[in-house]
């Protein structure tokens, strides 16, 4: 007998069904790794979540789900609409029927629809790459030992006081999201959800302060500092001090190229460094994401003049681009068929060439591609599904 295989928006499916589906894919059996407990930013009731899903039923029965939840980041300015995917998941005893590829493709036709120019998920490399996605975006990583502390400061004592916020009323998010602001980079947070946001994962939002004083904030997961801030650079390294006396135990903290005091700081002491891939992407729009990450760029860097004109296959759409440098000034524009191009790109290749820490391609060409790229795409961990 044929079975009745629908997929759709899960706008009929009960939440209660919704997350025992996909807690089941995942094998989320005990409270603590319950996908409520663990990304509450998503999943609450009053959220709906299984409305925000690609959902597969069959006979009826939801029985795979892939969730397409938005969000916007600001870089230099400019709002980009960003869609994440999460929760891909398929019962265990509806495995192996292409359910999964249905929903993904369901959800990538109306992400280009809708207009998301940037994309971000988390999961295997090749089974994402299939639609789109690669890891790529430069970030750093230093590891932080007791020893380093000990021979930098000569103690292990904290200079400030760190406290967990628990609290989403808490009024120390209001002086958090005031710095956000500051940031050329800046994650669009409610200021009603910020905690949740921030709690994604079992990690903990702290607050940084010296008698009275806010000092700044950072997101701890574990032993690893996925996001960090202070008002005052000079109070970073006391931060730094103070963050072991913290935690108790060694930590590494990630930071992103356009914080570049912050990674001056750090790099004398660290007990190692490494420059890696931020997370998966996918871009849909590389004309809006690489204006806004040229612009992030020349925030912190001084690039020559030059320009560079792409031809890029992208997963939405070719796109044909010039990206120039005009007197500190960065250009991003589209360009017609009659400009020929520098560099013919499949969209691996433009992810690659465009945004990676290690690109092949990029290193066989151009010096102007060469001095531009990587352009520091970026997202915060805690904003990412």
């Amino acid at each position: 007998m044929d079975k009745n295989i629908c997929c759709g928006r899960g706008e009929n499916v009960l939440f209660s069904d919704f997350m025992d589906l996909i807690n089941i894919s995942f094998s989320c059996t005990s409270p603590e790794s319950d996908l409520r407990n663990l990304l509450p930013k998503l999943y609450r009731e009053q959220f709906c979540p299984q409305k925000k899903n690609y959902v597969v039923t069959e006979d009826g029965n939801p029985v795979a789900a892939v969730g397409a939840y938005d969000h916007e980041i600001r870089v230099c300015g400019r709002t980009l609409a960003c869609r994440g995917i999460g929760n891909v998941g398929v019962h265990p005893n509806y495995r192996s029927k292409g359910y999964m590829k249905l929903a993904m493709n369901s959800a990538m036709r109306d992400m280009i629809k809708d207009g998301v120019v940037l994309s971000t998920l988390g999961g295997r490399r090749q089974r994402y790459q299939y639609f789109g996605y690669d890891t790529t975006g430069p970030v750093y990583r230093f590891s932080i030992s007791r020893e380093n502390i000990h021979h930098v400061f000569g103690d292990c004592s904290a200079p400030f006081t760190l406290r967990e916020i628990t609290d989403p009323h808490d009024k120390a998010i209001d002086l958090i999201i005031e710095l956000n602001e500051k940031s050329p980079i800046t994650p669009i947070r409610p200021k009603n959800e910020y905690l949740y946001i921030a709690n994604s994962w079992h990690a903990k939002l702290i607050s940084v302060e010296n008698c009275g004083r806010f000092v700044g904030y950072l997101i701890l997961n574990k032993n690893n500092v996925t996001e960090i801030e202070v008002v005052n650079d000079l109070d970073f390294l006391p931060l730094i001090r103070s963050l072991y006396a913290f935690i108790g135990e060694n930590y590494s903290v990630t930071l992103f190229p356009h914080q570049i005091g912050y990674r001056r700081a750090l790099t004398p002491f660290a007990e190692n460094m490494s420059i890696g891939s931020a997370m998966q992407f996918n871009i849909l729009n590389y004309r809006a994401v690489t204006e806004a990450f040229l612009a992030l760029k020349l925030a912190y860097d001084k690039l020559p003049d030059g320009e560079i004109v792409l031809l890029i296959h992208g997963y939405a759409s070719d796109e044909r681009i010039r990206i120039a440098v005009k007197d500190g000034e960065g250009f991003v524009e589209e360009v017609d068929e009659n400009t020929p191009e520098n560099y013919e790109l499949s969209h691996a290749e433009a992810l690659s060439f465009l945004f990676s820490p290690i690109s092949p391609l990029r290193e066989e060409a151009s010096d102007i591609a060469r001095l531009y790229f990587p352009l520091p795409l970026s997202m915060r961990r805690a904003d990412e599904v």
